[in-house]
């Protein structure tokens, strides 16, 4: 059944690397909606004051509850808390306030969601129809989707003019050791994962990094003797981010990774078959991450570290079906 008089219209649940789709749809709410969205570091618990706050919203503080869904959801710190208080308000008023967007169809549905239960999948519907979708779902609940008025487009003006002047923070002296942090991330992260399928015996994989401060270019590199992965951030000057960026180049043929020079030498150049730029960027959360080229999809060192050796492991595969080659 319905709740009265609640605080927020919609309350939505998402993994920290899905903050740039939670930001969208609130934003495309907010204007009519009264939205609890709250960005942080979601693998990061406060105290029991904390739990609380996140709980409530969830429980019964919220019209219709939007779950973003993909794995580890529910399984991290801050989104366990949320799916106990999801499950809770569903036994305690009923499924028709859960709206569950599936972001990922490979990852299994949770065993308690219940089969009639309507899942939208994001990558057939998009944005937009899920907006769609979830005011419906507030109006079905006795919420209205009110007109914008002046004053909250003012008050969102001013979220998005304090959003702009962090960003424009990005090249103080602070901003750029926070870009080199996030580097760093990435390159523990990428040696962190393949030391893990090392470990494992799935592939062997010799990797290393070069991270000095006020060098021009910082490195991580790794291969398996046959297709090699490199990336590198550049940034040519120590006072400025001009010209700055990240690229991760794919490589047919081994590389020498750091900690090598001298004991192994090319006896043929590897050959670069791909290569991604991303540029700093810096979430609604104030995490400092990547977007790649001009698009605005935000990734995060944890997850672009992810996707980097993904690409190496299928680069590995490519190689030995022969569709990668040496020349």
């Amino acid at each position: 059944m319905p709740i009265d008089n609640p605080q927020y219209d919609v309350a939505i649940s998402f993994l920290s690397k899905d903050e740039p789709i939670a930001a969208a749809i609130h934003q495309r709410l907010t204007e009519g909606l009264k939205v609890f969205f709250f960005p942080r570091n979601q693998e990061e618990l406060a105290g029991t004051d904390g739990l609380e706050s996140m709980r409530r919203p969830f429980y019964d503080d919220s019209r219709v509850m939007v779950v973003l869904y993909r794995d580890p959801w529910g399984k991290t710190p801050w989104t366990r808390v949320e799916e106990t208080a999801i499950k809770e308000a569903c036994l305690e008023h009923g499924w028709q306030r859960l709206v569950f967007v599936v972001l990922d169809r490979e990852t299994p549905l949770p065993i308690w969601l219940p089969q009639h239960l309507v899942r939208f999948n994001f990558a057939d519907f998009g944005l937009e129809q899920a907006v769609g979708a979830i005011k419906a779902r507030v109006q079905e609940n006795g919420g209205q989707y009110l007109p914008l008025t002046a004053t909250r487009r003012a008050e969102i003006f001013k979220a998005e003019e304090l959003f702009r002047q962090d960003k424009s923070r990005m090249s103080s002296g602070e901003g750029m050791k926070a870009i080199l942090a996030s580097v760093a991330e990435l390159f523990r992260q990428i040696e962190k994962h393949c030391a893990d399928i090392n470990e494992r015996g799935f592939l062997q994989i010799r990797y290393g990094s070069v991270l000095q401060e006020r060098r021009i270019d910082q490195t991580c590199s790794l291969t398996d003797g046959r297709v090699g992965l490199m990336v590198t951030w550049i940034q040519p000057y120590s006072n400025s981010l001009s010209d700055s960026y990240l690229i991760v180049r794919e490589f047919a043929g081994g590389l020498i990774v750091p900690g090598e020079s001298g004991e192994r030498v090319y006896f043929r150049q590897p050959r670069v078959v791909n290569e991604t730029r991303y540029s700093p960027d810096l979430s609604l959360a104030r995490q400092y991450g990547w977007t790649e080229g001009n698009e605005s999809e935000f990734v995060s060192s944890v997850a672009l570290a992810d996707r980097c050796v993904i690409r190496f492991v299928d680069l590995t595969s490519a190689f030995a079906r022969g569709e990668v080659s040496e020349r």
